[in-house]
């Protein structure tokens, strides 16, 4: 049985903000979850209900774990955006459709004054990996998401490394085809828009549009969907065996011009899509070890993440911890 007399007074709330949905978990000091909650984010009703719907989430997640709010260090928040981590401000997340919400600023008033920590949700789950997990025995990788779109964190000599304003890591934007598709940040040919989820299933339907013909009865554009591609790319469909091996390479691609300007240990490759497995992982490790630098190309280990589906709520926690570190000497 718990003793709520043994719960530790630095007990924290990490939260996962996503387009979707809302992730609350409650650590100990040891970083063991004492009690969760997720609700649906509804980013259409605005940033006010958001927010207090994130609220409702931390209640609900510290009613489950037996730790008052008075027991609480803080609040760490990973949010699907760019994000400034030293004003909490949530500059601009496409996904929940903010532009310059002041998000910590906001949830410290909705939660009573308790302390809020916000960051860019790829820079959180870096930090979880770089702690706890798949990352902890390397001091430079990148950590990769790989989802409905693509997000990545960098760590460098053991830190997490955020830029001039927070925007680092970001490589879904790098551009590996200047005449191709149009990304929705604007530019053409960004890796988000061959190697995600979406971007995978917007270029097969074009194939079929185009009249390709697909050997799979589950390759229709209205059914198609990143689970039926893989599935279809594996039998060696027409449409879906192409389009998966051009995500692939177009990522190993913009990871290898990361591999030659940073020289890291390992890449942390996770996210729905990369849970495909080899269909996916064999042309991006193709394409990196081919285009990268022999040198630098051949000593990175791409590696799955350790932490499964808690990287986020995981990593919005240690956000307090760190920014601790950070206050008192340490480098961002």
């Amino acid at each position: 049985m718990n003793d709520d007399r043994n719960v530790a007074r630095t007990a924290s709330v990490g939260v996962d903000l996503g387009g979707t949905n809302i992730r609350a978990a409650v650590f100990d000091d040891g970083m063991k979850i004492l009690g969760r909650s997720e609700i649906p984010t509804e980013a259409q009703e605005g940033a006010d209900e958001v927010i207090s719907r994130i609220a409702t989430c931390v209640r609900e997640a510290l009613d489950r774990s037996s730790v008052a709010a008075g027991e609480v260090a803080g609040i760490g928040v990973g949010a699907a955006g760019l994000t400034d981590w030293r004003t909490g401000v949530v500059v601009l997340a496409s996904n929940l459709r903010w532009r310059n919400v002041p998000l910590k600023e906001r949830l410290e008033q909705e939660l009573d004054g308790l302390r809020v920590e916000v960051d860019k949700d790829t820079n959180v789950a870096a930090l979880a990996e770089a702690r706890l997990g798949a990352g902890s025995e390397f001091k430079h990788f990148l950590y990769v998401t790989a989802g409905t779109g693509i997000g990545g964190g960098l760590i460098l000599d053991g830190t997490l490394y955020r830029g001039a304003t927070g925007g680092a890591g970001d490589i879904g934007h790098v551009v590996v085809d200047p005449e191709g598709p149009l990304c929705g940040c604007g530019d053409h040919g960004c890796v988000e828009v061959f190697s995600s989820g979406a971007g995978m299933v917007n270029r097969a339907r074009e194939m079929l549009a185009g009249g390709e013909q697909a050997a799979s009865s589950a390759m229709t554009v209205e059914a198609l969907t990143p689970q039926t591609i893989f599935e279809a790319a594996r039998e060696g469909d027409a449409v879906a065996a192409p389009v998966v091996e051009t995500a692939g390479r177009a990522l190993g691609l913009a990871l290898a011009d990361y591999v030659n300007i940073n020289n890291p240990e390992a890449i942390v490759l996770g996210g729905g899509v990369v849970r495909a497995g080899r269909a996916y992982t064999e042309p991006v490790e193709r394409e990196l070890r081919r285009r990268a630098l022999p040198a630098l190309g051949e000593i990175v280990k791409l590696v799955p993440p350790g932490l499964g589906d808690d990287v986020g709520v995981t990593g919005a926690a240690l956000l307090l911890a760190e920014s601790e570190i950070e206050k008192n000497g340490g480098s961002a």
